[in-house]
């Protein structure tokens, strides 16, 4: 299981805002291969139980999550250049059915989570999070947009994995 010094999901510097960011990531995905990328630009990304919604009348699943910008970030310890977070929002469209594991929404309303993958199965896109719990997400065909909201703010921890980075 990844480790994550929660500190940098509280920066004082987050935008109050969306301002668009010339940086900013837009994905759409289609396929397997095309959720594998999704995955990797949202591993260590911290979700809010409270920012997940499935609206049910147009069936679709959505979720804002706090980004880690893999994409941009500078060597370890790099002084000079801060690593950076940005919100992002996920659209999954078509889906018919939301299954969950090991959220307790009632008990822990604003838990936070840590996304450690979203993969492609035959009946849909689960959201493998840490600690054991999940999102299944029953889809007849995959379509998924990303988008970065806002512009990143600075953090001063990066996630952190037992095998390195």
């Amino acid at each position: 299981m990844a480790g994550l010094n929660m500190t940098d999901a509280k920066s004082p510097k987050r935008p109050k805002s969306p301002v668009p960011d010339k940086r900013a990531l837009r994905l759409r995905a289609v396929d397997a291969d095309d959720v594998a990328v999704i995955s990797a630009f949202l591993q260590d990304a911290l979700i809010d139980l409270g920012d997940m919604a499935f609206i049910e009348g147009e069936r679709r699943f959505a979720v804002v999550v706090t980004r880690f910008r893999w994409e941009d970030t500078p060597k370890k310890g790099d002084p000079k250049q801060p690593a950076e977070r940005v919100l992002c929002g996920l659209s999954f469209e078509g889906v018919v059915r939301v299954q969950t594991r090991g959220i307790d929404a009632r008990a822990e309303p604003r838990r936070i989570f840590e996304l450690l993958a979203v993969q492609a199965e035959p009946e849909g896109v689960r959201l493998v999070l840490a600690g054991g719990a999940e999102v299944r997400l029953e889809m007849a065909e995959i379509s998924i947009h990303l988008k970065d909201l806002g512009e990143p703010w600075p953090v001063f921890a990066r996630p952190s994995h037992p095998d390195g980075d």
